[in-house]
């Protein structure tokens, strides 16, 4: 955590440090998903706690639907229809070390997401002419998602704090081609990522953060993903009495077509995304420690080739 006046937000930063957990409704590309989970990193987005070693744990919560008219990749199936409903807990730990690069801090995190993916379809089939065709499929499972691995790069000028983050994707989730309920999406991806923070010593804070998803190919599926721009944003005041709460919202583009087996079916598939709402957190102090209790909500709209949904977060965050 900072310390704004006597007042502490260092620890709200370690959730910051990077954003990623596989099978989450971020995109389009492959099963309308993508590995970068947008809003995880909000808010502080640019801000680098001092060194030493944090913990944050994130109860997520994620529903959404699509039109029965829009066509979803699905593995080796195309599904119409689909609702998705994901609830994960989210383990991260990350390491601010005392190195320094270029004026920077180093440091390094671990993403492990565990949960359950429960989805229906109100029709899937495969084939291009629509053969197996299947009324009213559901699916769910429970398992470790696609774990994700992080380093990172913060400085500081006064109220500024920017930093870089590098963030690979391990296909380590539950994944089968066939399934409709899956808690990875078998393909690896890299993602980089800057973000910005301007904090004043009232309390104010503006953060933002631009960057990038390349995907590999799922080798199940021999399908390719596009490459996928996201853009997060908050605008918080932090309270004197360990409050904050303010408003924050992200922005999706993919920016190159999907390829591959599957590509004939569904063309370019390039999805898009917007979403905004409300963040508020509280900080408990105690004699040697303090522990930042935080929620999000996000609303989706301006959706294209997803589903679309609310997206909820509840956090807690601690110095180990």
């Amino acid at each position: 955590m900072i310390a704004i006046n006597g007042r502490a937000s260092t620890i709200a930063a370690a959730l910051c440090l990077a954003g990623g957990l596989a099978a989450a409704p971020a995109q389009a590309a492959e099963y309308g998903l993508g590995d970068y989970l947008l809003g995880y990193s909000i808010p502080l987005i640019g801000y680098t706690p001092p060194a030493g070693l944090y913990y944050s744990d994130t109860f997520y919560l994620y529903s959404g639907s699509a039109s029965a008219n829009l066509k979803i990749p699905l593995g080796r199936q195309i599904g119409a229809g689909l609702t998705y409903q994901f609830a994960v807990n989210i383990s991260q730990v990350s390491w601010v070390t005392d190195l320094k690069a270029l004026g920077g801090s180093i440091g390094f995190a671990a993403i492990i997401p565990y949960g359950s993916d429960m989805n229906t379809a109100g029709v899937a089939f495969t084939g291009p002419l629509g053969v197996n065709r299947q009324l009213g499929v559901s699916q769910q499972v429970h398992a470790l998602g696609d774990t994700a691995y992080a380093t990172f790069i913060g400085w500081e000028a006064g109220e500024h704090h920017w930093n870089l983050t590098l963030t690979g994707f391990a296909p380590t989730g539950d994944y089968s081609s066939t399934s409709l309920a899956i808690t990875g999406l078998n393909r690896p991806a890299v993602d980089l990522k800057a973000g910005y923070t301007f904090l004043s010593t009232t309390g104010i804070e503006v953060s933002a953060g631009l960057g990038m998803t390349i995907n590999a190919v799922n080798a199940a599926t021999n399908y390719q993903s596009g490459e996928e721009l996201h853009f997060e944003w908050a605008l918080n005041e932090h309270l004197p009495f360990g409050l904050s709460a303010g408003v924050g919202g992200y922005f999706y583009q993919q920016v190159t077509n999907d390829g591959g087996q599957g590509d004939e079916h569904l063309g370019a598939f390039k999805g898009r995304v917007a979403a905004v709402g409300p963040l508020a957190s509280y900080t408990i102090k105690t004699a040697e420690s303090q522990v930042v209790l935080s929620a999000r909500w996000f609303h989706e709209f301006d959706v294209k080739n997803r589903v679309r949904g609310d997206s909820i977060f509840a956090s807690l965050a601690f110095p180990l």
